[in-house]
C-alpha cells in the first residue's frame, strides 16, 4: 500500500479565529480524576482551527483550546485527519493526517499543551492506486509493542491490514488481521472504533450494525488474530442511528475500560456508553457541553485521547 508522489503539507492558513458555537456550561475538574480520561478533538475545515474539548473524567468540559497550528480549506482539500495516538513514544497524542493525492501520512506531534511541534512524514504511502480500495479506519497497538500503529480497511477483499510503526515514522510491517469483512458484510457493518473492550491490555476494533443496530468488538490476541466477535450489551438500530452516530472511543470516566462516544447533530448532544471491560454498557451520562446544528455545520470530530 506504498503510492504516490512526496508533496509537502499545503500551508496552514492564518483565518482570523471563530468561536465553537456551543451550549453548556464548566465545572471544577476533581484533582483525582482530571489526566486520566479522554478528551475529545474537533475539527473546524473553515477555519483551519483544532480545538479539544478536556473532560474532567466525570462528563464535564473543562476548557475548549485550540492548537497551535491549524489546517484550514486550502490544506483541508487535499489533508484529512484519520486518526489520533503517541506516534513518537513521548506519552503524548497526536494527531494523524492523511494526502489522499500525495499518498503521505503526517503526523502532527503534540506537547501535550496544545502546541505543535512537528510534523513527519511516515515512511510508506498510500495513494490514489491504493487509497481506491484501502481506507484507514483506526489506531491503535495491533502488536502489543507498546507503539501506535495504524489499522487499514480494503471492502473489497474484507482484509484488515496493520501497519506497524516503530516510534519514529516508520512502519515496518503490513500484517493482515485472520479475519475478513468484504462486500456481504461490509454493506451492514462498519469500523466505528478501536481499543481494549475485554480488559486484556490488547488493542481490538469496534463494529456497528446500523440495520440491527447491534455493537461487536473483534477481539484480538495482540499478533492478528481474531479470537471472538461478542456484541456490546445494547444495541442502537435504525430509529436510534437516525440521530446518533458513533464518533469515537476512548476511556470517558477515568476507570481505565474503553468506551464508546457517541453525538447527535440534531440535539447536539454528546453521549458516552460507559462500559464494564466485559462487554456491558453500565449507563449513558451526556457531556455537559452540546454542539448542535449551528456548531457541526463547521465543527466536526475527528478523534479523541489527553490533549491537556
Amino acid at each position: 500500500m506504498r503510492m504516490g508522489p512526496i508533496r509537502r503539507l499545503a500551508a496552514l492558513i492564518a483565518a482570523g479565529a471563530a468561536a465553537l458555537a456551543l451550549a453548556g456550561a464548566t465545572t471544577n475538574a476533581s484533582a483525582s480524576v482530571a489526566g486520566n480520561s479522554s478528551d475529545v478533538l474537533w475539527h473546524n475545515t473553515t477555519t483551519g482551527e483544532l480545538a479539544a474539548w478536556l473532560l474532567d473524567g466525570r462528563g464535564n468540559v473543562t476548557g475548549d483550546p485550540r492548537l497551535s497550528w491549524r489546517c484550514g480549506p486550502d490544506c483541508t482539500r487535499d489533508w484529512k485527519v484519520v486518526g489520533t495516538g503517541d506516534f513518537n513514544g513521548d506519552g503524548r497524542t497526536d494527531v494523524l493526517w492523511h494526502n489522499t493525492t500525495t499518498g503521505e501520512l503526517a503526523t502532527w506531534l503534540l506537547d501535550g499543551r496544545g502546541n505543535v511541534t512537528g510534523d513527519p512524514r511516515l515512511s510508506w504511502k498510500c495513494g490514489p492506486d491504493c487509497t481506491r480500495d484501502w481506507k484507514v479506519v483506526g489506531t491503535g497497538d495491533f502488536n502489543g509493542d507498546g507503539r501506535t500503529d495504524v489499522l487499514w480497511h480494503n471492502t473489497t477483499t474484507g482484509e484488515l491490514a496493520t501497519w506497524l510503526l516503530d516510534g519514529k515514522g516508520n512502519v515496518m510491517s503490513d500484517p493482515r488481521l485472520s479475519w475478513k469483512c468484504g462486500p456481504d458484510c461490509t454493506r451492514d457493518w462498519k469500523v466505528v472504533g478501536t481499543g481494549d473492550f475485554n480488559g486484556d491490555g490488547r488493542t481490538d476494533v469496534l463494529w456497528h450494525n446500523t440495520t440491527t443496530g447491534e455493537l461487536a468488538a473483534w477481539l484480538l490476541d495482540g499478533k492478528g488474530n481474531v479470537t471472538s466477535d461478542p456484541r456490546l450489551s445494547w444495541r442502537c438500530g435504525p430509529d436510534c442511528t437516525r440521530d446518533w452516530k458513533v464518533v469515537g472511543t476512548g476511556d470517558f470516566n477515568g476507570d481505565g475500560r474503553t468506551d464508546v462516544l457517541w453525538h447527535n447533530t440534531t440535539t447536539g448532544e454528546l453521549a458516552t456508553w460507559l462500559l464494564d471491560g466485559k462487554g456491558n454498557v453500565t449507563s449513558d451520562p451526556r457531556l455537559s457541553w452540546k454542539c448542535g446544528p449551528d456548531c457541526t455545520r463547521d465543527w466536526k470530530v475527528v478523534g479523541t485521547g489527553t490533549f491537556g
